[in-house]
């Protein structure tokens, strides 16, 4: 009997940036926080030049958030959030195929959750949590960070890697720099913006994407017309600053 393809593959896809069009984050800050276009911007840009880790950018976005406006907050990014052009054809395939699928996101579940609920989308989520902490503050928590590093908030090469680790093969998909060390830990990786510059230089294999119909359709040759998967590749990267890759790497 051939292998149903359904049965091969485990997918992953980051939020911001990926999954919506817009960084939520830096929308956020940007409506309301004080001079909140120009400090989201400069956050950004410090993550993203590597001056500041993923952690450290969130404590200073959230830090600029007013603690009792969480419900006014994700109530606006659920209004002006839009999917990625695509997006529904590709979670219905996932979904026909039964494909696990799950959200693996360095942004905030207090507007993700409500975002993908008002869609009818349910699918996992992986993420930081924020909280509101009396009288006007708020919390931030990693519940899956890495032990030890502090590079990232959540460990993406962690989340796919540990989550998915039995026979089916690894699928990210995802756009930013934060997303590069999912990237090197997973068996096929779709990538656009920062993230596909940065497979191209560090010679990871990746399918590139803007909108989704060419991830969809890529799929759809493995999943219906029996396209043989990509060959395995040697995962993660000896001089990754990530623990997660630089191991993948040693044990392959």
């Amino acid at each position: 009997m051939v292998p149903d393809p359904s049965d091969s593959l485990r997918m992953w896809i980051d939020f911001d940036g990926t999954l919506v069009e817009p960084n939520v984050a830096i929308i956020l800050v940007e409506e309301f926080a004080r001079d909140g276009k120009r400090v989201a911007h400069e956050i950004d840009e410090e993550l993203h030049a590597g001056r500041i880790t993923l952690r450290e950018a969130w404590e200073r976005q959230v830090a600029l958030l007013p603690g009792d406006r969480m419900d006014e907050m994700a109530q606006w990014a659920v209004r002006n959030t839009p999917f990625r052009a695509g997006a529904p054809d590709l979670l219905r395939l996932l979904r026909d195929h039964r494909v696990p699928t799950s959200v693996v996101s360095g942004g905030l579940d207090f507007y993700i959750d409500p975002i993908l609920r008002h869609a009818g989308i349910e699918l996992p989520v992986f993420a930081d949590v924020l909280t509101a902490e009396p009288p006007n503050g708020l919390r931030l928590s990693h519940p899956y960070g890495h032990a030890t590093c502090r590079l990232c908030g959540i460990c993406k090469a962690q989340t796919v890697q540990l989550l998915g680790h039995d026979s089916r093969r690894s699928v990210f998909a995802g756009d930013g720099s934060t997303d590069k060390y999912a990237a090197e830990v997973a068996d096929i990786v779709f990538a656009r913006r920062r993230l596909k510059g940065y497979c191209e230089a560090s010679g990871i294999p990746h399918y590139p994407f803007e909108e989704f119909g060419p991830v969809t359709e890529q799929l759809r040759r493995w999943l219906e017309l029996e396209e043989p998967l990509p060959a395995p590749r040697h995962l993660g990267l000896v001089d990754s600053p990530c623990p997660i890759s630089r191991a993948s790497f040693a044990v392959a």
